[in-house]
């Protein structure tokens, strides 16, 4: 079986994955897909040099879109398998032949398997359970392998949700279909940001630790929340239930801890009026603008 090839989807990316792509390219081939981005510290340039295959795409479409871009030229040019990664993971050469290792004992087992991904990924279990071959669960699309046939099958990542969840679409999209996605006995460092102690309400003395990302992304979180639980609801009701519960408590908390709260409370109810119609791709401008005016309510904590 062939050497998997390896596919990052970029935005403005870092310097440092120059360096990643060394690594990897005499053994693997590598496709990197820019999502509208700038570079800033030419890397696409050196990418080049290097032998990697570069995609510049003159919009930012969302990182399906991106993938799907990337995924199409590795499959067009001969690779059975791929490995989709963000422009700032750190996988190494164990990690990528054990994924393939994992892709070629299970390849041919029954029910199929549409993707391998690392059991942790960012100190986060993909699965439940530490036996070997386990099935993942609320998979992360960066470190997965996705054979040619997968692609095929069951089509590409959705677009429509431009960005957020659009993993778990491709999980619950599998699942939907008996297919199965394996855990293999490896892990992937990734810097998923910093824990944050919001401060929900500043007269009282509590604090509440999470993470948080850049103000725009809670629209599309919402928005992709309400559409996949639409979408998969009558085929893992469970499931379904149980992450728009967890993930309606996680933005009420984020809400109050938003300033002006007002601002986070119209990015958030655009994303319910666009999930309830159905509504995907880029945030309409209107959300964009409100989003850049919000901050966080954040307490520093002292160390003893």
């Amino acid at each position: 079986m062939s050497e998997p090839t390896l596919v990052f989807s970029t935005f403005t990316p870092p310097i440092a994955l120059i360096e990643t792509v060394r690594r990897f390219i005499s053994r693997h081939p590598v496709v990197v897909v820019d999502d509208g981005g700038s570079d800033p510290h030419e890397v696409f340039p050196a990418l080049l040099d290097l032998g990697a295959t570069v995609i510049r795409r003159p919009t930012n479409d969302g990182i399906a879109a991106a993938l799907n871009a990337a995924m199409t030229v590795a499959y067009d040019a001969g690779a059975e398998t791929v490995v989709t990664f963000d422009q700032d993971s750190t996988p190494t050469s164990d990690t990528i032949d054990i994924l393939r290792d994992t892709w070629e004992r299970v390849s041919t087992a029954q029910p199929r398997v549409s993707a391998v991904v690392p059991a942790e990924f960012a100190r986060v279990r993909q699965s439940r359970s530490d036996d070997e071959l386990a099935p993942a669960r609320r998979v992360i699309q960066s470190g997965m392998l996705i054979p040619r046939s997968a692609f095929e099958s069951l089509g590409p990542f959705d677009e429509s949700l431009f960005i957020d969840l659009v993993d778990t679409d491709f999980e619950l999209r599998s699942l939907s279909r008996g297919l199965r996605i394996i855990a293999a006995p490896t892990r992937i460092d990734h810097e998923l940001g910093s824990p944050v102690a919001l401060a929900p309400f500043p007269l009282l003395p509590l604090t509440i630790t999470t993470m948080v990302s850049t103000p725009f992304r809670y629209y599309y979180r919402m928005r992709n929340r309400l559409i996949l639980t639409h979408r998969y609801l009558r085929s893992a009701p469970g499931r379904m239930i149980a992450d728009l519960a967890v993930d309606l408590a996680y933005f009420a908390v984020v809400a109050a801890s938003a300033r002006p709260r007002r601002r986070m409370l119209a990015v958030l109810w655009q994303g319910v009026a666009d999930g309830f119609r159905g509504r995907g791709g880029r945030a309409p401008a209107t959300v964009q603008a409100a989003a850049q005016q919000i901050s966080w309510s954040t307490r520093t904590t002292r160390r003893r």
